[in-house]
């Protein structure tokens, strides 16, 4: 063997073996990954209680930060339109038909606000001066129901675009307390739902990626003794 081509064999090994280590700290380190992700995922949100105004935490036309979700805002403003949200559960669990206002801020944006539940729904004025403090949520995926003149199949103001020539805020708010000049509203709120984790998914389901990503660091490490094993096995033969 001249030694350009053991140079080249020498190259070729060496940049299987570099490859090889590559591959197999990127899978070790995405399980890595993985279960730090589990053990955060028992880690309850810790969420601000004091009260900030909705655009010190969003704007229009964005979608919601993670660092505003179920924070509590104020904003001010008017009703340009009322609608119904079906078979949505509250932080309780309970089913029921919500209210929804899509409240025209003043500072600009229209914010789709649940006010309470649909059966005790208030009519409020399109002219009247209105002061919300609640939670933030961010919209939602699903839908639950079909869709029908003044029924929202699922809370996302993506589906009012056509109601509305304001821009729109990314997510919803449930309100906790409302006055309509002045007055405070006095009805049923509904209670948020309460956050479950610091990420999103779940432990075991953070926990089997684990072990996938492991396993497959495993094989990528058994498979040069594979090929080897068969190299062995099929010398004696090519021999003969």
């Amino acid at each position: 063997m001249t030694l350009g081509k053991m140079n080249r064999s020498n190259f070729q090994k060496f940049a299987s073996y570099l490859g090889l280590l590559v591959v197999t700290f990127s899978f070790l380190g995405l399980g890595v990954w993985q279960w730090n992700r589990a053990q955060e995922s028992r880690v309850p949100v810790v969420i601000s209680s004091s009260v900030v105004s909705l655009n010190s935490v969003t704007q229009p036309r964005i979608s919601l930060p993670a660092s505003a979700t179920l924070r509590r805002v104020r904003t001010t403003g008017h009703y340009v339109g009322f609608l119904q949200a079906p078979h949505q559960v509250d932080g309780l669990g309970k089913e029921s038909i919500w209210d929804v206002g899509m409240l025209e801020s003043d500072t600009g944006g229209v914010i789709l606000v649940v006010r309470g539940l649909w059966s005790e729904r208030v009519i409020t004025p399109n002219s009247a001066n209105v002061e919300v403090m609640g939670k933030l949520m961010p919209h939602q995926s699903d839908d639950y129901v079909e869709s029908e003149p003044g029924v929202l199949r699922r809370l996302d103001s993506a589906l009012i675009v056509g109601q509305t020539k304001q821009d729109l805020f990314d997510g919803y708010l449930i309100a906790e307390q409302e006055s309509v000049n002045g007055t405070p509203s006095q009805r049923i709120r509904i209670e948020a739902p309460a956050p479950k984790s610091a990420v999103p998914g779940f432990y075991w389901q953070h926990l089997s990626y684990v072990v996938i990503w492991w396993f497959m660091a495993g094989v990528v490490l058994y498979l040069p003794i594979y090929q080897r094993r068969v190299t062995s096995k099929m010398e004696p033969t090519d021999a003969a």
